[in-house]
């Protein structure tokens, strides 16, 4: 008796330490999009409709860091804007099936003032994600740029909802989109991320 309870008092404690409080969904801002888009690596008071900051802690091989994700949308076009903390590149995946497998990834960096940005899939759970064009498909992010300074990296760019290619996950106003969200501390593309990764959740106007 005495055994139950001095574990009823230490989940007790725990419990209101905040050690196993349930994570809260990240808060998404809305406001209205007036300013003209630009895929220039600044993101404007008012470019994107919606927008929600991401965070991974430290945890084992990973420094932490965070992202914050900035969209709009019409009828045919998504925008979007990756804001995250590192000086190496980003990605983003959309609608993956289990872990990364079947993930539509956009991976970018920026080197200099030259931003590259990749239209990619995943075919495992871990890996390899390889560019749409070598499964059969079609490079489908139509403009895009970025920007990189005092430990952050910015990245715009533009796709259709539905861009027609197999390897790209088909989208329609108002969805809801998982996500899941990577960082390095390397531009180097081909090198593992190691700053943080996390998921979440980006709902279409």
């Amino acid at each position: 008796m005495k055994q139950i309870l001095v574990a009823l008092l230490l989940g007790l404690l725990l419990f209101s330490s905040g050690c196993i409080q349930p994570k809260e969904a990240p808060v998404v801002a809305e406001k209205a999009a007036t300013e003209v888009w630009k895929a220039d690596g600044i993101v404007g008071a008012s470019e994107y409709s919606r927008s929600m900051l991401l965070q991974s802690p430290t945890r084992h091989g990973y420094s932490g860091g965070d992202m914050e994700v900035s969209w709009k949308n019409d009828q045919e076009y998504l925008y979007l804007a990756l804001n995250g903390s590192t000086e190496g590149w980003l990605a983003i995946g959309f609608e993956p099936l289990e872990w990364m497998k079947n993930a539509d990834i956009i991976l970018a960096s920026v080197n200099g003032s030259k931003a590259t940005v990749r239209d990619e899939y995943c075919t495992g759970n871990y890996g390899p994600h390889v560019d749409d064009t070598l499964l059969g498909g079609t490079n489908d992010i139509l403009e895009f740029g970025g920007s990189k300074g005092a430990g952050r990296t910015v990245i715009e760019l533009k796709r259709k909802l539905d861009t027609g290619d197999r390897s790209d996950k088909a989208f329609s106003p108002g969805q809801a989109i998982s996500i899941i969200w990577a960082l390095s501390d390397n531009p180097d593309i081909s090198l593992k991320h190691n700053v943080a990764y996390g998921e979440g959740i980006m709902t279409l106007s």
